[in-house]
């Protein structure tokens, strides 16, 4: 059985920066996902009950590239590895889905980025 942790609002679950390998699954509340620029904060998103982030954490050797704050009382999985995401898809078969459809949204949004950015450098060409 994997661990739930609670944290009470306005807690900051990982900073941008960190080296931690986690990824969470919100069973209760909702967490903002968002980076720091001059002195403010740019919301990326916002994860409400049974969403999840920080799952590149699981992938990738590299530290967050954003922050994770609670915006309500939150209950979370904690995913700490792979076979720890494997064990909660096996048992929850339903996730597999919407992780993939998500995902899958996460990626077209940052390739439409990508193309912005590059149409935007080649304008200044």
């Amino acid at each position: 059985m994997l661990l739930t942790v609670n944290f009470p609002a306005d807690t900051i679950i990982f900073k941008e920066g960190s080296l931690d390998k986690s990824m969470f699954v919100v069973l209760d509340g909702s967490v903002k996902i968002y980076v720091e620029r001059n002195g403010s904060e740019l919301e990326l998103a916002v994860i409400n009950k049974f969403d999840f982030f920080g799952e590149m954490a699981l992938y990738r050797n590299r530290p967050r590239s954003a922050f994770a704050k609670v915006l309500t009382d939150c209950k979370l999985v904690l995913i700490k590895n792979q076979l720890q995401l494997q064990q909660f898809i096996t048992e929850n078969p339903s996730f597999a889905g919407k992780m993939m459809v998500i995902m899958g949204n996460r990626l077209a949004i940052a390739n439409d980025l990508l193309i912005e950015k590059d149409l935007l450098i080649a304008e200044k060409m």
